[in-house]
Formats: structure tokens, C-alpha cells, sequence
């Protein structure tokens, strides 16, 4: 049958198309305080999706494959939780279900799997409220075990060194796990929380209670070296958690850029000592490989030297032992503020200049910058940094297995593909469109796995599809002469 075309019979003059380009472009999606989504607490169901599908869109264009979107701001939930209450932030009163109910978690990972666009779901650990706007209600840590909670400054803070708190947070995190389609688990900076300075004297975290037990069941570690404990075991049981659960989803940590004040020699003088200051020894998380990757928050120019965008990665990347991801943030939002969206841009290229220690990658914060175009950097990125579609980088500590090649006709002027046997698209991430057009081979998109056909383009020569794995890993392609 002359319409049917199957790969084999592609033209030698028309080359394999190239392996995909690889690079991870994120942004953060802040729902405490309404910083990125959404705009106003209590707003329709209707009205709040138009405008989270509008942050999705907005990723879509730019060539963006990643959304790191909060769902546990403050011990409440932008999901369906049983185990903790509807966020005020969605709903504007903690526990109150939207009406109509409606899942935002879910309706984000609908949307952006359907444009190729992975979603991570971001954790805050230990914080139970910020600041005095909204009251607890509902399941809220502080109304099921006030004893766990503890005042610092403004806001409520989980102690972390109480065995519960930590169990809860795992709970949470595990219960999102299960249940969505997510394709990371992250977690950001706050710990212990950031030290807070009240008329001129540093206020002190209240962890007595949990303090004085570790000491009275004869704990050997001081009060600082205890809460790290606390912490790092915290970190390593999530990500064992996880993998034990789905290998495959990635676990992602965004510390504080700096691991301590000195690292490198010569930097960071002045700076907060985030290891002693909020119990994050960020270095050894990553030299464990407790984590897929570690987003930094290298949000300082390139120069000057003391806190340096480029100096500071170069030290993370020497300390990888482990062989994770290091894909750091940037403080996108600063734009216009103390920096030209060139620094952006530079950073970016910074990254891609150390592609062969490290796949390239880097998260903005935040998504909001780019939604406003603030100083036309989103515009810039597009022209100048995000001209061609990227997948982000395989992990193939995660898997290993090589995608099968699939099965590939043109049909009715589209595209139709699928395995041999179908059983194999349950161990499959996505599928991968490269398009033979002008002259050249460009990545068009990720496909959910649902999906196998595509219309090519009028001036598309030819069509490749390849299967990637659920740990990023891209396979043989097959390839249809469309004209």
C-alpha cells in the first residue's frame, strides 16, 4: 500500500536525526503569600485555573521542561490531603475546600504533561505558619499536636527535632508520591529557620523540649551537630523513601547557595553560615547522593568575587562526588532590581560551558519574572538562549535500561507509532518528536505517553520518534519519510 510508509524506507540522503539536546529549565511556582500563584485566595475555581494554565502556557512558549510548584507551603496542601488542610492560600481560610472543588496539583500535572513540561512538587518540611494572616483550622499540625509547634518571630515553626514532626512531613511527601503522577519531589532552604536579629539580640530557636530528651537519653552531640543530625537523617529517609516507593521520580534540594562561608577560600565573607546557622550541611546531602539533584541558590551576580555566581558553581560541581545533578538557582526576579537580564543570560551560559563535567540546567526564581517579561528577559531567553526545545538531562543512576525502538508508519498524513508489544510503555516516560525540516533535524516536543500520532508540519521531510524512559534515557529512533 503506496501510503503506507514504514522508516525502513527513508532515503539515504536524509541523516539519523541527532541526539536530543539535553538541558533542565525550571522555575519555581511560590504559593505562600500568593508570591507566583494565585493572585487572590478565595478567587472561582474557574478564575484561579486560567490563571495557573496561563503559568504553564507561559513555560510552553519560553521551552521551559520544568515547573517546581509548592504544594505544602506552611502544613497545609494545594491537593487533596487527608492527612493536612486546604491551603489559605488557595482558599483564603485554612481547611476550606474550594468550591468547586477542584485539585490544583493535579490540574497542573494534567496541563503540563500535555505540553512536555515535567512538575515537581515542593515541600516545606518544618514551617507550620507564615506569618499571623491566616489562622490554623483544619488537620494543622499546631491543632492536632500543638507540643510539636513553636513561635519564631512571626511565624509557627515545626520543631524538626521531634521524631512526629519529621514522620509527618515523610507522610505528606510519600502520600504525593503515591497518589499524582509527579515527576520530582523537592524540598528548598528552610530548615531550622533562618536566624531572626529583634533589637539588636539574635532570638533563639525554642527546641528545649526535644533538646533536653536527646540530652537525657545520653545524646553525645552538641546542640548544633544535633539539629544537622535531625536534619540529615530527615533528608536521607526522604530520599530513601522515595526510591523505595518510585525510583525513578527525582528528589531535588534547593539550598542556600553557600555551603559555608570560606568554600571556596576567599568567598562569602560576611555571609550567613547556613550549617551551623539553619542545620543544612547541604555538602554532605549531596556527597551521599541523597539527592538526584541540588539547585543552589546562587542568586549573586558573576562578579564581584566575594559571593560569585561562577566561582560557587565551579565549587559545587568540584565537590560532586557522587556524581548528582547540580542545576543552580537564579535569582531571575532581580531583574531591574540590581542586574540586566544579560546577567541572567551570562549565567545561563555559564552552566552550558561546563556541559561536560555537568548536563546543563538552571532554575529561575522565580516563574512570576518571566510571566511579566521583566526587563524583556523572558523575550531574551527565548531569542537568544531557548531557540530550540531541550529535554532534560537522563539520570541514569535511576535506570539504566535503553528505551525499545518503536514502530513507526505514516498514515493519513500523520505520524502513528507504537511498540511491538505494549506492555513496554509502562516502563516509559515519554515520547521524543524530532522533525527533518529545511535542511535539518530540530526537537519539536515530549509527548505523553497516551499520545502516538503527530501531524507534521508543510515543510517537514521527515518524522522521528523515540521512546524515553522513566529515568530520562532517550532510544533508538525511528524514522518516516513524510514527503
Amino acid at each position: 500500500m503506496l501510503w503506507l510508509l514504514f522508516a525502513t524506507a527513508l532515503p539515504a540522503q536524509i541523516s539519523a536525526p541527532p541526539e536530543p539536546l539535553r538541558e533542565f529549565r525550571g522555575a519555581w511556582v511560590a504559593t505562600v503569600r500568593g508570591i507566583d500563584f494565585p493572585s487572590e485566595p478565595g478567587a472561582s475555581a474557574a478564575k484561579q485555573q486560567v490563571e495557573l494554565r496561563g503559568i504553564i502556557e507561559k513555560a510552553d512558549m519560553l521551552r521551559l521542561n520544568a515547573l517546581i510548584l509548592q504544594v505544602r507551603p506552611m502544613g497545609d496542601a494545594f491537593y487533596k490531603s487527608d492527612i493536612e488542610p486546604w491551603s489559605p492560600w488557595l482558599t483564603g481560610e485554612m481547611g476550606k475546600a474550594p468550591q468547586p472543588l477542584w485539585d490544583p496539583l493535579e490540574f497542573a500535572i494534567k496541563e503540563a504533561h500535555a505540553r512536555g513540561i515535567e512538575v515537581h512538587a515542593w515541600f516545606n518540611p518544618f514551617r507550620a505558619l507564615n506569618g499571623n494572616k491566616y489562622k490554623p483550622g483544619g488537620r494543622h499540625v499546631s491543632i492536632e499536636h500543638p507540643g510539636w509547634v513553636t513561635r519564631y518571630d512571626e511565624d509557627l515553626w515545626m520543631d524538626p527535632g521531634e521524631p512526629g514532626v519529621r514522620e509527618r512531613a515523610k507522610a505528606v511527601m510519600f502520600d504525593v508520591l503515591r497518589r499524582y503522577d509527579v515527576d520530582g519531589i523537592h524540598m528548598d532552604d528552610y530548615f531550622y529557620p533562618y536566624p531572626v536579629k529583634k533589637n539588636g539580640v539574635w532570638l533563639e530557636f525554642d527546641d528545649d523540649r526535644t533538646w533536653k530528651k536527646y540530652r537525657n537519653a545520653a545524646g553525645g552531640l552538641d546542640r548544633k551537630a544535633w539539629r544537622r543530625e535531625n536534619v540529615d537523617n530527615f533528608v536521607r529517609e526522604v530520599y530513601e523513601g522515595i526510591k523505595k516507593e518510585k525510583p525513578w521520580v527525582r528528589f531535588g534540594i534547593s539550598p542556600f547557595g553557600l555551603w559555608r562561608p570560606g568554600f571556596p577560600v576567599g568567598t562569602g565573607r560576611g555571609a550567613l553560615d547556613p550549617f551551623d546557622a539553619i542545620a543544612a550541611d547541604s555538602l554532605k546531602w549531596l556527597q551521599s547522593g541523597w539527592c538526584d539533584y541540588l539547585a543552589p541558590q546562587l542568586y549573586w551576580p558573576i562578579k564581584p568575587d566575594n559571593l560569585s555566581y561562577t566561582a560557587l558553581f565551579d565549587w559545587w560541581l568540584k565537590q560532586n562526588t557522587a556524581q548528582r545533578h547540580i542545576w543552580p538557582g537564579m535569582a531571575s526576579q532581580k531583574v531591574l532590581i540590581d542586574r540586566q537580564p544579560f546577567e541572567i543570560l551570562r549565567q545561563i551560559g555559564v552552566t552550558r560551558e561546563r556541559a561536560q563535567s555537568m548536563p546543563p540546567g538552571h532554575i529561575h526564581w522565580n516563574v512570576t519574572a518571566l510571566m511579566k517579561n521583566q526587563g524583556t528577559l523572558a523575550e531574551l531567553m527565548k531569542l537568544r538562549v531557548y531557540q530550540q526545545f531541550a529535554l532534560p538531562p537522563g539520570a541514569s543512576w535511576l535506570g539504566s535500561e535503553i528505551p525499545l525502538k518503536p514502530e513507526l508508519v505514516l498514515r493519513d498524513g500523520k505520524a502513528r507509532w507504537s511498540f511491538a508489544d505494549p506492555r513496554f510503555e509502562g516502563l516509559m516516560k515519554w515520547w521524543f518528536v524530532q522533525s527533518y525540516e529545511k535542511g535539518q533535524w530540530s526537537g519539536l516536543r515530549l509527548l505523553p505517553m497516551a499520545e502516538k500520532t503527530f501531524a507534521p508540519a508543510k515543510d517537514c521531510m521527515s518524522i522521528a520518534i523515540r521512546a524515553i524512559s522513566l529515568s530520562g534515557l532517550a532510544g533508538e529512533p525511528a524514522m518516516v519519510r513524510v514527503r
